[in-house]
């Protein structure tokens, strides 16, 4: 997997600068970028699907998600998940305690499921970096496997991973985004959040940042949601370009 992803970005790279995108070496702007980490980053979907279905299935539930249908439980994190997945019993206590014991080991066990980095986003990201952008996660994945994914699928690009801990609140509740600014001395200006739901466009504007919205996740692409976002892009090397022009 290393060297296959490694050609990657080796050959999104090639591409970007065949583009004529990376011509310019004048210091970039922006300085930082904070991710999103499910449907921004990685293609985790078919793991979540699974692992909600079989804790439905062990805790006596007649119905499934298909991967379509679980796009809308995925946002603000895995309570929210468990309660949606739950419909009419989701404000029953004692039913979501039970499904919510049953979800969170099958998380993990299935996170690795299909998941894989969206096409060529790895290239991308590793030419940001050469050019000096510091690249950042903070994800409403619970921090443990947010760590464990991004190590598998992303290395050695990020320099601060941030999932969902005891006591901080999840996005869009601004906490863990300050908190990893505060730690790498971020600045506001030089620094986008980047997601690609409506939760990630109000936890950038909860922390006073701007936000980039990407269409290739798992959000609700409205006009409203589109309005939203400072600034919407369509593919990893718009995201580039993006980066560039500010």
């Amino acid at each position: 997997m290393g060297r296959a992803f490694s050609c990657l970005r080796v050959c999104v790279k090639a591409l970007i600068f065949a583009a004529g995108f990376a011509c310019s070496y004048n210091a970039l702007m922006i300085k930082n970028l904070i991710f999103d980490l499910d449907g921004t980053l990685l293609e985790t979907l078919p793991g979540i699907t699974l692992a909600i279905n079989e804790a439905l299935k062990r805790e006596g539930y007649a119905y499934s998600y298909s991967v379509e249908e679980a796009k809308d439980l995925i946002g603000g994190g895995a309570d929210r998940l468990v309660k949606k997945a739950l419909r009419e019993k989701g404000e029953d206590p004692t039913a979501f305690a039970s499904l919510k014991a049953a979800y969170m080991p099958l998380y993990g066990q299935f996170q690795k499921t299909d998941t894989k980095p969206f096409p060529g986003l790895a290239g991308v990201l590793d030419v940001l970096r050469s050019r000096g952008v510091r690249l950042f996660v903070v994800s409403n994945k619970p921090d443990p496997l947010a760590k464990k994914a991004v190590a598998t699928f992303l290395p050695p690009l990020f320099e601060g991973v941030l999932g969902q801990r005891e006591g901080f609140p999840p996005k869009p509740n601004p906490a863990s985004t300050l908190e990893m600014m505060g730690e790498f001395r971020m600045k506001n200006e030089e620094t986008l959040y980047v997601g690609d739901s409506h939760f990630d466009i109000e936890t950038a504007h909860n922390a006073h940042l701007r936000s980039v919205l990407v269409t290739w996740g798992y959000g609700s692409y409205d006009p409203k949601t589109l309005g939203e976002s400072d600034y919407v892009i369509h593919s990893p090397a718009s995201l580039y370009e993006l980066v560039e022009s500010l």
